[in-house]
């Protein structure tokens, strides 16, 4: 592993190798009110009410909407609705916007609230809104990380761990030269299957949701020297655009080729000097991801056929979002957990 690699994955869970995630207490912001506002919503007044003309506001109207909408210099008439205010649906196709950020990567804003950011030294996160996923991939190419409402997927050199939550358990599975190692947090073992079929084994995983893993490696793959901002400024600079005939909307940064279609669907690839390609996807539209590589190949979904799959080399994990069946195949053997969480060898 590279060093960027190496802090990459220490940061993602070093710290957090655990197969039950602590529950984390909800936190509740104090609200603050000045205490030099002239206003009988002040809390310094002697008695702390509302005045009589807010009695036609709804309800649920909280100080805060009250602060941005009333008018607390009389007059103030009751019978005056409030100016409307044109909200923009989350899918609006938008203008297309690019900034540099000062964390020195470059941050495409593309339609369908679909953001793309590009740092200096070529690392990549795609982000899709909303559908609340996102991969990224580090400079080196050698780690990828994907959040998914269906799980998530973390890939450090030759391994890669996949976490899955469900209301049946957590599941967890590691696919490494060895084999592939799974186990779920209601299981006692861990279990391997190699060529040799399925047996207990030890083994350790991390519990990918205990971070952020995406951002967590996209920010440790960013470049820390100082040029990285002057260096985005050239590479946007140079960036090229062009729209074809089908109505595909595409732009060129650096080596990075990027393509979205009418529906949002985002495709981004990034080309290697000896050839190695890397292809992420993502669509707004039904919450499908997908990336390729020559070493692993991922794909999960949303709605009726919800699922996580992935492949390297001749092993292959799937899991379905519908049934909560989670399978490992290697060397022509299959084993998992069942609909309610039992291990099966098939």
């Amino acid at each position: 592993l590279t060093k960027v690699g190496h802090d990459a994955l220490t940061k993602v869970g070093h710290d957090a190798l655990t197969k039950v995630r602590p529950k984390t207490p909800a936190r509740v912001t104090t609200l603050t009110i000045p205490s030099s506002m002239s206003s009988p919503l002040s809390p310094t007044a002697d008695v702390f009410q509302l005045p009589p003309h807010t009695s036609a506001l709804p309800a649920l109207t909280d100080l805060t909407s009250l602060f941005s909408t009333l008018s607390l210099t009389p007059p103030f008439s009751p019978h005056l609705p409030p100016p409307p205010v044109r909200q923009r649906p989350p899918h609006s196709n938008s203008g297309v916007t690019a900034v540099v950020e000062q964390e020195g990567y470059i941050s495409l804003r593309l339609r369908h609230a679909v953001v793309l950011d590009i740092s200096a030294n070529q690392a990549i996160r795609l982000t899709n809104n909303l559908k609340n996923s996102s991969m990224s991939l580090s400079a080196c190419t050698t780690q990828m990380a994907l959040v998914h409402l269906k799980g998530r997927i973390l890939q450090y050199g030759p391994r890669v761990e996949v976490q899955t939550e469900d209301d049946v358990s957590v599941k967890n599975a590691k696919i490494y030269p060895r084999g592939i190692s799974f186990t779920a947090n209601n299981m006692a073992l861990v279990y391997l299957l190699d060529e040799a079929g399925a047996r207990s084994t030890s083994d350790m995983f991390h519990d990918l949701y205990a971070t952020q893993i995406v951002d967590t490696l996209f920010m440790e793959s960013c470049q820390r020297e100082g040029q990285a901002v002057p260096t985005c400024i050239r590479l946007l600079d140079k960036a090229r655009y062009w729209r074809t005939e089908a109505g595909v909307d595409c732009w060129v940064i650096g080596h990075v080729f990027i393509q979205q279609t009418e529906d949002g669907l985002v495709t981004v690839e990034r080309e290697l000097q000896h050839g190695d390609n890397f292809v992420l996807k993502t669509s707004p539209s039904n919450g499908k991801v997908k990336f390729d590589s020559r070493f692993v190949q991922m794909t999960a979904s949303l709605g009726d056929e919800s699922h996580m799959f992935l492949r390297s080399g001749d092993r292959r994990l799937h899991y379905s979002g519908q049934t909560k069946v989670f399978t490992v195949r290697n060397a022509g053997h299959s084993a998992g957990f069942d609909e309610e969480g039992e291990l099966r060898i098939f």
